[in-house]
């Protein structure tokens, strides 16, 4: 196998191991905000799973209402007594170093299996 093809053989290789760990960080992120998401329907929380580009990152609490819950006044904690206004920043700042660990090791484990596979 030529140098060439080798090292393009390696690139794919992180590029598919970067799109898990990416997949990986966006779920687990959104599993941890929605922890302090507010709750009173739960139409909000439930609309960040099909609003939501997990490939991509972005997260995403599509409602009429969401940026309104998001940014102003208080968290009704009746429901969900997590909740939270900002509860995206909120978990960001509890979790970054925990989303900082799934994504390495999800990266590694994959990078791992595809090199295992050639």
């Amino acid at each position: 196998m030529s140098v060439f093809m080798s090292m393009m053989k390696h690139g794919e290789n992180i590029v598919s191991a970067a799109i898990q760990a990416q997949l990986e960080l966006s779920s687990t992120a959104l599993e941890d905000c929605n922890k302090f998401c507010k709750v009173d329907t739960g139409e909000t929380l439930m609309s960040s799973f099909n609003a939501s580009d997990l490939q991509t990152g972005k997260l995403v609490w599509n409602t009429k209402h969401a940026r309104y819950a998001y940014y102003i006044g208080e968290a009704d904690t009746s429901v969900n007594p997590l909740a939270s206004k900002l509860w995206a920043h909120k978990t960001a700042a509890i979790y970054a170093e925990k989303w900082r660990q799934v994504a390495k090791a999800k990266f590694v484990s994959s990078l791992l299996s595809l090199k295992g596979e050639q």
